[in-house]
């Protein structure tokens, strides 16, 4: 008899009166341990569960005091091998679910038709109701919002009586109802919460859960047991079996996102990440094993920013510090688990504890030394330490273990970079972006179940929402193109599965839509079409207005962010549609993080009102306010606005350094400074809203630290980058981009681009040009396939540079002064002389000095090295460990004595660094990223620089800034260049002119000083003289001007937000803001 007709044989048996237990449980395992099964035998199972768990087929023959561990195992095994032949078909998780069901039931309730029979949903909503009074304490207690939100229709003791030996809580919560469900759901989210125990409370779930049965389960513990099992073996064996199955059905709805079991009037009640949480909690109270920690810690510290509980002590405890604990207590029962010693490490390092983290990996590596995910994560902290030399053979085991390990690539790309060991950097790169492409291609935005996200509305209940955001009618051509996007994803059809990607990115740059053109619809309404007032107390009370259908988000399942993140694309040679993808779906994800921490009742924020007596509010959000970069160029910016018409506000995300800089911004009374470091998402853009911003500014981007989940609530009507980050955000929450045409071209633009593109003939005048809408894979859709075009951003251009510096503040001891020309000039070039002996004493005086403080297009620089005979090349030792590669490669490609004049110099502090900059005759930018801040510094010394401006890198904005700030020099046709060749014929043709003569001391100048030497007529010394001359009146170091420059910007941002003009690209402005400059426009 072949093994399927045993099968078929056994599983019939089950509809009789005395089924053969142990054959069929011996069939099922010989079948789990088979090599390769059938695939019959699915549709024997199918056909076995339609028949035994139908509503028409009770269980009455299969079922009995004695039978219901036995008929449990069975169905966890029908289970177990229907996932196995495929693990996606929805019957597997009904045979899980059954399976609960039996073992909830009190066995006498087989007996009696009419008797009540539980159901899952029963003992899922009883441990959220356990769970919810555990998390308020150790005893049980009733949540603020739920005692506010009591109704005579609940059954109140419930609640109180949770606990009680003498009460039936689940039948109590079956008999309940959807009445406790909806007393249940948080009404600010209009979902069950994200409940948060700590490990030492998860015990009592069963036991409180189960009190009536002694925190047995009930079809368990009243049945006869086995005679060769005793009491506690039986219960322990019952327990782990049906914790594994409650871990089982847990992971699968977090994997295929099946909430349809656990709706409430058709509408999901739970966020899948809340289910598989509270699931998790039952069966570590029922059976608590190391792996069941650990994934309730990596849920945890997946709730992010609106995870917060209260500990025994009354403080404020974070998510994350709770998964902490479980992460401990799991590696209490097994010391050695991969996955807890490498979560935990992660978790200390995300906080800061580095030392701490790498302790952790060392033990998870002693452990599995092949363990990819640990090798990578201990390599990421060597890497974060600065310490990329070490990080570099971790990522190379990871690499060998996993071939396909996209991260490991990444990893390994960076750390290589950073200290120049570039031997098969460039396979590693090109397989880092396959993998990224790859990723893109099949998580692109995020993912749902493959059942449309939409279909809960009909295509005219949509096209309702639609038009309420657009004032309750649409013109023609918006109406189609509307009807059009909704039929693509309502009409059922085979295509549907590829859309379902799509669908969910859709639905949250469709809320992102409504927020804006709502807010801007309630403003009108409030204040009319009014730019200003001179009317104090003009601000009018409106209600949110919450968002129809925004429930949808906790349908949806966040998909991975690419491995490839935005701040990486800078050094990476990736195209404009792949580089606008990876910041897109960090868009996607920032928003759905936000939203699913509101849920269902998220709501369209009032704006301010209008700007009183013409000073608009601007608000400054950054996690830089400290010893960084940022400040260092901006700190005079935020005093200098012009307080007639403007207000300003500082929002530190990130927590005092102590520094000079962050007590200069905490003392400062010319703008409001605040401290938001402690605070939630939701205080943060309360905060915004009350102070009444008109214009909030990120500084941040998708540098680490910023939190553009604050952005993405839509706290303020305009919001803008600024500076932080050299590229496009591709985020829904960012309307404009300040920039300049050299950095950003306006065809790169896909506003501009589509005002270009429309033809001349459409009859449309400015005021009924389209509202765009929310385009699907054409367009402005972020995931189209155009390759043309990179930023979703309206420019702001300003004049000159978009670059802010605070030099002319900051350094201006050796300033040059009006009467003193020869003499300043003198002096200048002394103190160079002396500084380049400091730093170079073996040097020769005629060997021109050739420098870079950024290291990359290295071979370029050494065919000038070797053209340039008398001349040296001036690296900064960052990190140490580049020296010896860099020196090494050298020696191959271009001979030791080239080599041998390339020195090295440790990092200084940045006032000697800016100081020193003018001891190189010339600085040599890179293209793929250029310098930023180290550019306008090596300017402000009077170096002249080679800035890089390739065709290749047009879409690369931080390839493009210095050549930005030379231009804003008025030396730009000087300093530019636009490809590799032409960039080595410049530096040679240069440095060749160059020639030297003595100068003997002098009366004047600098302590009298010794002989320099200079080159007198030569092109490069009228460039560095012209720069040190100059420097205090250009554009690039005139801090007030550009100040003055971005708030013409800012009004006009706000000019076009009040009128609409925002979001209708015109022809006139071509969809950019083009600020002009006073001095430039002639009198």
């Amino acid at each position: 008899m072949s093994l399927l007709t045993e099968l078929t044989n056994g599983l019939e048996s089950l509809t009789h009166h005395t089924p053969d237990w142990d054959f069929l449980d011996t069939v099922l395992n010989t079948l789990l341990i088979s090599p390769s099964i059938p695939q019959k035998t699915l549709d024997i199972c199918r056909h076995t569960c339609s028949q035994l768990l139908s509503d028409d087929t009770p269980l009455i023959a299969a079922v009995d005091s004695r039978s219901i561990r036995r008929l449990f195992n069975v169905l966890v095994n029908i289970g177990n091998l229907m996932h196995r032949i495929d693990s996606a078909i929805p019957a597997t998780t009904q045979c899980y679910v059954h399976a609960i069901e039996i073992v909830i039931q009190k066995p006498e309730s087989y007996y009696f038709p009419s008797a009540t029979k539980l159901v899952f949903r029963d003992v899922i909503v009883a441990a959220w109701a356990t769970a919810m009074t555990l998390s308020f304490g150790h005893a049980p207690s009733i949540s603020p919002f739920t005692t506010q939100t009591l109704t005579l229709t609940v059954p109140v003791n419930i609640l109180t009586r949770i606990g009680d030996p003498n009460f039936d809580t689940l039948q109590a919560v079956h008999s309940a109802g959807d009445d406790l469900l909806r007393l249940l759901i948080d009404p600010t989210t209009g979902t069950l919460p994200n409940v948060i125990l700590f490990p030492d409370q998860i015990h009592q779930l069963s036991a409180f859960i189960f009190s009536s049965q002694k925190g047995s389960l009930p079809g368990i513990g009243t049945t006869p047991l086995p005679a060769e099992l005793s009491d506690d073996q039986c219960c322990q064996e019952s327990k782990m079996a049906i914790a594994s199955v409650l871990v089982c059905l847990a992971r699968r709805f977090q994997t295929s996102h099946v909430t349809e079991l656990f709706n409430l009037s058709d509408k999901p009640f739970c966020t899948v990440e809340a289910l598989s949480l509270i699931m998790h909690y039952l069966a570590a109270s029922l059976f608590p094993n190391a792996s069941t920690l650990n994934d309730i810690g990596v849920i945890l510290c997946g709730l992010g920013s609106g995870g917060m509980v209260t500990n025994l002590h009354g403080e404020q405890t974070s998510a994350r510090e709770v998964a902490r604990l479980y992460y401990e207590k799991g590696l209490q029962l097994d010391p050695s688990h991969p996955h807890l010693l490498s979560n935990l490490g992660s978790l200390l390092k995300d906080a800061g504890h580095m030392t701490g983290a790498i302790g952790i990996f060392n033990h998870a590596l002693a452990y599995h030394p092949e363990l990819d995910i640990a090798l990578v994560n201990m390599a990421n902290t060597l890497r974060d330490m600065g310490r990329y030399a070490e990080a570099i053979p971790y990522y190379e085991r990871a690499i060998s273990v996993n071939p396909g390990f996209a991260e490991a690539y990444c990893g390994l790309c960076q750390a290589t970079n950073a200290v120049c060991y570039w031997n098969g950097r460039g396979t590693w790169m090109q397989k880092a972006i396959e993998l990224c492409e790859k990723q893109l291609s099949d998580f692109q935005d995020q993912t749902t179940t493959g059942t449309s996200l939409l279909s809960t509305q009909s295509r005219d209940d949509w096209m309702a929402v639609v038009r309420n955001a657009r004032s309750g009618q649409l013109p023609p051509l918006e109406e189609n193109a509307w009807k059009a996007r909704f039929g693509y994803f309502l009409q059922a059809d085979s295509s549907r599965p590829s859309r379902s990607r799509e669908e969910a990115g859709f639905l949250i740059r469709l809320i992102e839509w409504y927020q804006t053109r709502i807010q801007h619809s309630l403003y009108l309404k409030a204040y009319g079409r009014v730019y200003h007032t001179h009317h104090a107390n003009m601000t009018r009370s409106y209600e949110k207005m919450t968002i129809p259908n925004s429930g949808l988000i906790s349908a949806i399942k966040g998909s991975k962010l690419p491995v490839i993140l935005p701040f990486h694309t800078f050094t990476l040679p990736l195209t404009a549609r792949t580089t606008r993808l990876i910041a897109h779906m960090n868009a996607l994800h920032t928003s759905f993080t936000a939203f699913a921490h509101l849920g269902k009742h998220l709501s369209v924020h009032p704006a301010p009102p209008p700007p009183f007596h013409g000073r608009i509010n601007v608000g400054y959000v950054s996690s830089d306010f400290t010893d960084h970069p940022l400040t260092h160029l901006m700190k005079s910016v935020f005093t200098m606005h012009d307080k007639k018409r403007f207000n300003i506000y500082l929002y530190a995300t990130s927590p005092t350094d102590g520094s000079s800089y962050r007590e200069y911004y905490e003392r400062q009374t010319d703008f409001h400074f605040n401290d938001v470091s402690s605070w939630s998402i939701s205080r943060i853009t309360e905060r915004i809203i009350q102070d009444q911003i008109h214009i909030l500014v990120n500084l941040g981007g998708y540098t680490k630290g910023s939190k553009n989940e604050i952005f993405a609530a839509r706290p303020s009507p305009v919001q803008v980058s600024l500076m932080g980050f050299a590229g496009t955000l591709a985020a829904g929450w960012c309307d404009y981009l300040v920039c300049d045409p050299i950095v950003c071209p306006p065809d790169l633009f896909v506003q501009v681009c589509a005002a270009r593109r429309r033809s001349p003939d459409a009859g449309l005048s400015n005021k009924t040009t389209p509202d765009v809408g929310v385009p699907v894979n054409e367009g402005s859709d972020p995931a189209s396939l155009d390759n043309e075009w990179i930023y979703t951003e309206c420019p702001i251009y300003m004049p000159h540079t978009y670059f802010a510096t605070d030099h002319k503040q900051a350094y201006s001891s050796h300033s040059s002064e009006v009467g003193m020309t020869s003499t300043c000039w003198l002096d200048e070039l002394q103190r160079r002389d002396q500084l380049r002996a400091t730093i170079f004493p073996d040097l020769p005086k005629d060997v021109f000095i050739f420098a870079n403080f950024n290291q990359v297009i290295f071979w370029t620089w050494l065919r000038i090295l070797s053209r340039v005979q008398r001349s040296i090349l001036w690296l900064l030792r960052f990190p140490a460990a580049g020296e010896a590669n860099l020196l090494q490669i050298a020696t191959a490609w271009a001979g030791p004595e080239v080599a041998s004049r390339i020195r090295f110099t440790d990092v200084a502090p940045k006032e000697v660094h800016v100081d020193r900059c003018c001891v190189a005759d010339l600085v040599l930018d890179t293209a793929e990223c250029s310098a930023h801040t180290i550019a306008s510094d090596v300017l402000w010394s009077g170096t002249p620089i080679i800035a890089c401006l390739w065709p290749s890198h047009r879409h690369k904005m931080a390839s493009r800034v210095s050549a930005s700030l030379a231009y804003a020099t008025g030396l730009g046709k000087q300093m530019v260049v636009h490809s590799r060749e032409e960039y080595e014929e410049r530096a040679v043709a240069l440095a060749s002119a160059h020639w030297a003569f003595t100068v003997e001391s002098l009366s004047v100048g600098l302590n009298g000083g010794e002989a320099a030497f200079v080159a007198k007529g030569s092109e490069l010394q009228n460039l560095r003289q012209y720069l040190f001359f100059t420097r205090e009146t250009m554009p690039l170091f005139d801090t007030r001007r550009w100040v003055g420059n971005l708030e013409k910007g800012f009004i006009a941002a706000w000019k076009r937000w009040v009128d609409g003009s925002q979001f209708r690209v015109g022809y006139d402005d071509e969809g950019a803001i083009v600020v002009r400059d006073d001095d430039d426009i002639p009198g």
